[in-house]
């Protein structure tokens, strides 16, 4: 008795140690993305990526309208002279790609200044049918427009197919997210980052 009674002590004290240092980990690692995401870096690029969102029953979701009015802030203030709009078809029609594009044009960006990719279904899709589009366009360089909690990925896949990345976060209310699902977010994107970082 005296065995099995240390041996459930010692697992327990085990389990709670290792809990304790993966909620250390992860709340560090968390802290990390968020401040690495807040940063909109300072010049210039050949084009604008703007990272899909969610289409919902009733028309855009909040995250695309805000992705979509920074974007089109960074086009009106002569930052980047074109834009990409990444997002294929989610769980409502239309795309996400066209649906940010019907806004973007509604907000006065040219409509012959916008490249759509309707065809990608997460963000490894939409960096790499973006970097296509700039590689068929001779572009090299782009703002990169997203969430905060996004953005470390984003940067990391960019920077792998080789295009210089101007981080450009979305920075209008984003009361949209509640405090649970920012959390939920970060932590998603903590673990695809880990993922990431192992498998490439």
């Amino acid at each position: 008795m005296r065995y099995r009674e240390k041996f459930y002590k010692c697992f327990s004290t085990i389990i709670v140690v290792l809990l304790v240092v993966v909620t250390l980990f992860l709340g560090c690692f968390s802290v990390y993305i968020t401040r690495f995401g807040q940063i909109s870096d300072v010049g210039e690029a050949d084009v604008i990526i703007v990272l899909g969102a969610a289409v919902w029953p009733d028309g855009p979701s909040p995250a695309m309208r805000a992705r979509v009015w920074r974007a089109r802030g960074l086009y009106q203030d002569g930052r980047a002279p074109f834009m990409i709009v990444a997002g294929g078809l989610g769980k409502y029609p239309p795309t996400e790609a066209e649906a940010m594009m019907a806004l973007a044009v509604s907000w006065q960006v040219a409509e012959n200044e916008i490249f759509l990719d309707d065809q990608s279904t997460n963000t490894r899709e939409n960096i790499t049918n973006a970097a296509t589009i700039m590689q068929e366009m001779g572009w090299d360089s782009a703002l990169l427009v997203t969430d905060d909690f996004h953005m470390r990925r984003a940067v990391a896949l960019a920077e792998e197919l080789g295009i210089k990345t101007l981080r450009a976060p979305v920075t209008a209310e984003r009361g949209y997210y509640s405090v649970l699902l920012r959390v939920k977010y970060t932590l998603r994107e903590c673990v695809a980052l880990v993922h990431y970082t192992l498998t490439k």
